[in-house]
């Protein structure tokens, strides 16, 4: 599917911004089992459900602990096309150190449900049922993480949880964000973060989120 459909589907007349990634690292998504995702500004975690017409348990009208990241920047990233998150039985804690060390980001509660549409536009079914994700790169309160899934009924499920909690139906999802604000020459050499690849390759990557 072609960015411009991709971003027409979820979105319809959007003009999305310019991808970050180059026609290599997009070549090799199949390779690596990864999706491409666009997240535009401005929309919130309600209007996202209500666009894709996911339901959920979150009253949004009376929350305020949960918190989002880059609500005011266009967004690409990279993440995961596994159904089932990674992680088991890895605490939110050693997770997102593992993320750090090798230059990837977490999910916050939009990119999870950018990420979650798109996963259902590419295979039509929801990922993550029966578990529960991590979401790193947001926050739940004043020390809390938040976590979400959904249920066999197709509801996403969302709660403020612990960072050092572990179980086995409880995982994470990594996020990869371009090592570029836009492709140029200068920078189309520049290396992704990756999966499993610790070091200053994928360091490069690193950015505040």
């Amino acid at each position: 599917m072609q960015q411009q459909e991709y971003v027409k589907a979820l979105y319809g007349d959007v003009v999305p911004a310019p991808c970050p990634f180059t026609q290599e690292e997009i070549a090799e998504l199949k390779e690596t089992n990864e999706l491409l995702i666009y997240l535009p500004k401005g929309l919130t975690p309600q209007e996202m459900c209500q666009r894709w017409d996911i339901p959920c348990n979150i009253d949004f009208k009376g929350e305020r602990l949960i918190r989002t990241v880059m609500t005011t920047e266009d967004q690409w990233f990279l993440a995961s096309a596994e159904e089932r998150p990674e992680l088991l039985y890895v605490s939110g804690q050693q997770a997102a150190r593992i993320y750090q060390d090798e230059g990837l980001h977490g999910m916050d509660l939009r990119r999870y449900l950018a990420f979650a549409a798109t996963f259902r536009l590419h295979f039509g079914r929801l990922p993550d049922q029966a578990y529960w994700t991590f979401l790193h790169s947001g926050s739940y309160d004043r020390s809390g993480i938040s976590v979400a899934g959904f249920d066999r009924h197709g509801c996403l499920n969302h709660h403020g949880w612990m960072r050092n909690f572990k179980a086995k139906f409880a995982g994470s999802r990594y996020v990869v964000l371009a090592p570029r604000i836009e492709v140029v020459k200068e920078t189309a050499d520049i290396p992704r973060a990756r999966r499993g690849q610790p070091g200053w390759r994928s360091l490069e990557a690193s950015m505040d989120s």
